[in-house]
């Protein structure tokens, strides 16, 4: 479960890093990617600059995977998810793409993955052993009264 957790989180770092350093280095082309709106370089910059925020955030959890930090990339990655998908389908100022579904599909399937995997392991971690009885009543030990 570990190496799950850690596999999804190291996809979602590649996933943010790929889109943070596009509108970085690349701002107008990522800006046509993700927006119908005007064009401004230091929405976009910043924007680049806290994906790549969250792809460090991915890592030292990948590095680690401890309860609360998973728990915060996965909601910090449904947040993004449901804003994006908000832009994509209601609001309709950020286009509708094959590059901008799949990465809101990456996004959310990954974000979904993290919350069962930690819910998981939190359900594993938290569970009391059974007490085992034995099999055969006959074989156990009486008290003795004198």
């Amino acid at each position: 479960m570990k190496t799950q957790i850690q596999f999804t989180l190291l996809l979602a770092a590649a996933l943010y890093m790929g889109w943070g350093l596009t509108l970085l280095l690349a701002p107008t082309v990522a800006h046509t990617l993700i927006s119908t709106g005007p064009y401004d370089p230091v929405v976009t910059a910043m924007f680049g600059a806290a994906l790549i925020a969250f792809t460090v955030t991915f890592l030292i959890a990948a590095r680690d995977p401890v309860k609360e930090i998973v728990r915060a990339s996965s909601a910090a990655m449904v947040l993004i998810g449901f804003t994006a998908a908000f832009f994509i389908f209601i609001n309709k100022s950020m286009p509708l793409s094959l590059v901008t579904v799949v990465t809101l599909l990456i996004d959310l399937a990954a974000a979904g993955v993290l919350f069962l995997a930690e819910a998981k392991l939190d359900l594993v971690r938290h569970s009391r052993p059974v007490k085992s009885r034995s099999l055969r009543p006959s074989v156990r030990k009486r008290k003795r009264y004198a």
